[in-house]
């Protein structure tokens, strides 16, 4: 019996328990008004109140829509709240600058010149500076090493596009549906780039920025059903980004599956440190974005009945940021005496890391385990401390990733 199965008996808990575990009804945080954020795309923002998940800063995960769809879409449909209150984040849903003919006849984003495209010229440029300018925003007290980009369709292959010409920005990119760096977009049906050629358009496109790539996250999602953009294309894009991150030496290598509800089939591939890439496929999902069961809204090509890839993608960034590094407080000389100019190298703290979230997504993720079918009880892994049961929203911490306590990080 799978994990999923395991999860869903009977069906009627499976389904209630669905809806609390993928929607918070109850948002902790709210909506900014629509404003134009860095000179040019017009911007929902999204500002929790609830505690940053690492260091005390919050993440930033900038959203972007497909063809045919607008950022108001994303913001009814999506599906982000819940999970950007569980990790006290902030999303930001830019509107394509409808420049470019794809742009201009479809809302696309214009990713469309492939290899033609540079970090100074439309909507790679505003991104940047739509970025840039969030990141300055004081108010919102954002991590620039916890800023992440997901995309559906053309928003995928505008993500993809910024992942090499922007490694710098974006410690992690989540592409649903979309065609490898430098496609100019006519290759849906097939991906025309080859692995070779995937990696060499993306070291191109980085620059002097390419280093920047070697601690970057990288995901694919795709549906099973799409028969937009063929999900052929979530593998080609998957070996042309492990080819691009071995480039520093790094041997990757897939190094686990599993199993999310919704039936989504997870790939993860790790180097010497952790997971680095992710594939996920979506049993029986056409071309959409998978906002997960318990969500509605927002029209067209978002999908309520599948995987919450909010919910997903936000726990596996987190969890294995290459770029965010927990750091303890000093302790103040009560005495006020000067520091010593010689002192014993100390032994480093290991880093901790918390994430606040329902039992039943703990036990998913590998945090927790249970005991029961029907009435389950949820036990921190490692330190079994109780979590409570599968309704229970919780808060865990682990110095190593593997042994979890309750409560946050000391």
């Amino acid at each position: 019996m799978n994990l999923y199965k395991q999860m869903c008996i009977p069906v009627v808990i499976c389904f209630l328990s669905s809806i609390i575990l993928m929607s918070n009804t109850a948002n902790a945080g709210a909506w900014r008004s629509e404003s134009t954020v860095g000179g040019k795309l017009k911007t929902h923002v999204y500002v929790p109140t609830t505690t940053p998940a690492l260091n005390n800063k919050r993440a930033l995960m900038v959203s972007i829509h497909g063809c045919g769809q607008t950022h108001t879409n994303f913001k009814d449909g999506a599906n982000w709240p819940a999970t950007a209150d569980a990790y006290g984040m902030v999303v930001a849903l830019p509107l394509a600058s409808k420049e470019g003919l794809y742009g201009l006849l479809a809302g696309c984003w214009n990713f469309h010149g492939g290899m033609n495209n540079s970090r100074d010229a439309s909507d790679v440029k505003y991104l940047i500076n739509m970025v840039d300018a969030l990141v300055a925003d004081a108010s919102l007290n954002i991590d620039a090493n916890q800023v992440y980009i997901t995309g559906l369709s053309s928003g995928a292959g505008q993500a993809n596009l910024m992942a090499c010409l922007a490694p710098d920005v974006f410690a992690g990119v989540g592409i649903n549906a979309g065609p490898a760096p430098g496609s100019g977009g006519t290759d849906l049906s097939f991906p025309s780039i080859s692995v070779s050629k995937g990696k060499s358009n993306c070291n191109t496109l980085a620059g002097s920025f390419k280093s920047s790539l070697y601690s970057q996250l990288y995901n694919n999602v795709h549906g099973t059903s799409d028969s937009s953009v063929s999900p052929s294309h979530a593998t080609r894009n998957t070996e042309i980004f492990e080819a691009v991150y071995e480039d520093n030496g790094s041997d990757i290598t897939a190094c686990g599956s599993s199993n999310l509800p919704g039936g989504g089939d997870v790939t993860t591939y790790c180097d010497g440190i952790g997971a680095r890439i992710s594939k996920v496929l979506v049993n029986g999902m056409p071309h959409a974005w998978p906002a997960g069961p318990g969500s509605s809204g927002g029209g067209n090509y978002i999908d309520h009945t599948h995987i919450n890839y909010p919910n997903y993608i936000s726990d596996f960034f987190f969890t294995n940021n290459r770029r965010v590094s927990v750091q303890p407080s000093p302790t103040p000389d009560p005495s006020g005496s000067p520091t010593p100019t010689v002192t014993p190298t100390p032994t480093p703290t290991p880093a901790c890391s918390n994430f606040s979230t329902f039992n039943s997504y703990h036990y998913l993720m590998g945090r927790a385990t249970k005991t029961g079918l029907f009435f389950s009880r949820y036990y921190a892994k490692g330190s079994n401390d109780n979590l409570g049961s599968s309704l229970s929203f919780t808060t865990v911490y682990s110095y190593d990733g593997s042994s979890w306590n309750k409560g946050s990080c000391p």
